[in-house]
């Protein structure tokens, strides 16, 4: 079977060691519940709180102009109800994809921290292995004798 035939993280894990499979293993990937919580996690978090309640409330004032836009016969009334409706609806679908860009941004730094988790891993053997300068795991921080 050849390489891009099969899953990529599949790959992965038969590359890795069994110490470090656990740890991808139990990272794993997260759901969409998750990721729509973890918008609200982190330094970004009254801005995503405060749009969240946004999106809410235009949702509202959304509901409201449309019901004004059935409930009405006259044309100038239903061109000032559809336009509120309009603008509702445009806001809301900003608001939410601005919020599934977040969650891309998160999804996308939990993968950056993964690469980053393979790297130290990999230096760590690097080191261990003298194939590089730096403290070596037996020397445990004594000076050169």
């Amino acid at each position: 079977m050849k390489p891009h035939d099969r899953d990529f993280d599949d790959l992965l894990s038969e590359a890795l060691s069994r110490e470090e499979a656990e740890v991808f293993r139990r990272l794993g990937k997260p759901s969409v519940f998750h990721l729509v919580t973890d918008t609200f996690r982190g330094t970004m978090r009254w801005l995503n709180i405060l749009g969240y309640a946004v999106t809410i409330v235009v949702f509202g004032l959304g509901i409201v102009c449309l019901v004004g836009l059935l409930g009405t016969d006259r044309p100038p009334m239903m061109l000032r109800w559809g336009l509120g409706f309009g603008t509702c609806v445009l806001t809301v679908m900003a608001l939410k994809v601005w919020f599934w860009m977040e969650m891309q941004r998160h999804s996308l730094l939990r993968e950056i921290k993964r690469v980053e988790l393979q790297v130290a891993h990999l230096g760590a053997q690097l080191r261990d292995a003298r194939l590089v300068p730096g403290p070596h795991a037996d020397e445990s921080g004594r000076g050169p004798s």
